[in-house]
């Protein structure tokens, strides 16, 4: 773990925006600080992509001098003192410092501006509550209440104060992804309080809950936190019936393999392939998910489990396993693929994702009515036999489809 000179270590365009504003912060005598993640990972030798900018007065004021300078997007958000930069592919978020009251667990809370030692005491964990001035005489002074330096060198994870999970339960969500983010352990107290206070997350609306699991899902090793969110109660507060199993730790890995196609769609259909449809139902209203398409896959996914047994066999025709998947998403098929425990199913999962569901016919239905088709059911039934005499290999070339449509029309 490092840490003097951490500015320094920026990369090359956060630098710049960075040292822009402790220049022009430091024309009226306004302090500001890198807080949170950004000096977790700088101390750490992490990459840094965004960076966060605690400001001792106007931080809407501070951006829109740098965004004038330095020609950046920027989005404001006055009514929290908040602005977002955009430049070269690179994020930062200035904040004005401030204090949060929470009127009741779960609520969102009240913000009010405050110090720097206010803005780090609202904070989720040691790790995430240091700061690092950029301008004036304590430039690059680090200022660590709470002993984030000491749990960053022993890799814990822990709240700043025993009431943290009831102010905000979210934490709890945000504890497994940096726990398995940076391959830390949650301090035991805080696990302590983690499973004493799973009931909080009760107070936490469907939307929020929503985020955090996609934010779960987005991870790399999205895997080992579900798997550690089951283990501590987490998922299953989010419905009892997501429990970690053996079935799923053999899915997601065949989901890691080289050739699959890694995406968040993909991961919330295995999370949830082992609910019933009542099952998925609650939970789906639960984080507000309903007519969306995580939706739309999961029940797909659900559907295609009970309908896998018509391609199951080794012999079976390449025209019978299109006609049962091609009306099913990719993801919903691959999510199938990962589950399957019948080798010959699993290959004819595999070999319509590689190869079937890109099979087309030459001949399109303008070129059936160019030999004398009419327009009808008749017209696509004659499409379809195409297709299946392509995908069984009965034909192979342009030439023998028009003969074979010939023949299917009685021209």
């Amino acid at each position: 773990m490092q840490h003097g000179g951490l500015i320094e270590r920026l990369p090359p365009p956060l630098l710049k925006l960075t040292l822009t504003a402790a220049r022009l912060a430091g024309r009226s005598g306004v302090k500001v600080y890198l807080v949170g993640g950004i000096v977790r990972d700088l101390m750490l030798g992490r990459p840094c992509v965004d960076i966060d900018l605690a400001v001792e007065g106007d931080a809407v004021g501070l951006a829109l001098q740098m965004a004038e300078e330095m020609g950046a997007r920027l989005k404001v958000h006055r009514a929290f003192g908040t602005a977002s930069l955009k430049m070269e592919g690179f994020n930062v978020d200035l904040a004005t410092c401030r204090n949060e009251i929470y009127r009741h667990p779960g609520a969102l809370p009240l913000v009010k501006p405050g110090n720097l030692e206010d803005d780090l005491k609202r904070r989720d964990f040691t790790i995430n509550a240091m700061a690092v001035c950029v301008n004036g005489p304590d430039r690059d002074v680090l200022t660590d209440l709470f002993g984030g330096r000491r749990d960053l060198s022993q890799g814990l994870v822990r709240v700043l104060h025993d009431k943290s999970f009831q102010d905000d339960a979210t934490r709890m969500m945000r504890a497994m992804r940096y726990e398995q983010r940076l391959g830390f352990k949650i301090e035991r107290s805080t696990v302590r309080l983690l499973k004493s206070s799973l009931d909080m997350l009760d107070t936490i609306s469907g939307d929020r809950l929503k985020n955090e699991l996609l934010l779960w899902l987005n991870e790399g090793h999205c895997h080992k936190i579900l798997r550690r969110a089951s283990q501590l109660g987490i998922t299953g507060k989010l419905h009892p019936a997501l429990k970690w199993n053996r079935a799923m730790s053999l899915a997601f890995r065949r989901a890691a393999a080289p050739d699959v196609v890694k995406a968040t769609p993909l991961y919330f259909c295995l999370f949830v392939h082992n609910l019933n449809e009542e099952e998925l139902y609650e939970l789906l209203g639960r984080l507000n998910l309903t007519g969306s398409r995580l939706d739309l896959l999961s029940n797909q996914s659900l559907e295609l489990a009970n309908r896998c047994n018509d391609i199951a066999r080794p012999a079976v025709k390449r025209s019978k396993i299109y006609s049962t998947l091609h009306e099913y998403d990719p993801v919903a098929v691959q999510t199938a693929c990962c589950y399957a425990v019948n080798p010959s199913l699993r290959r004819n999962l595999q070999l319509y994702l590689d190869t079937l569901r890109h099979v087309k016919t030459s001949l399109g239905g303008n070129d059936l009515l160019k030999l004398g088709v009419r327009e009808g059911p008749r017209l696509g039934s004659i499409l379809n036999k195409l297709l299946a005499a392509r995908l069984d290999g009965a034909i192979r070339s342009k030439s023998d489809e028009t003969k074979l449509a010939h023949r299917l029309a009685g021209l």
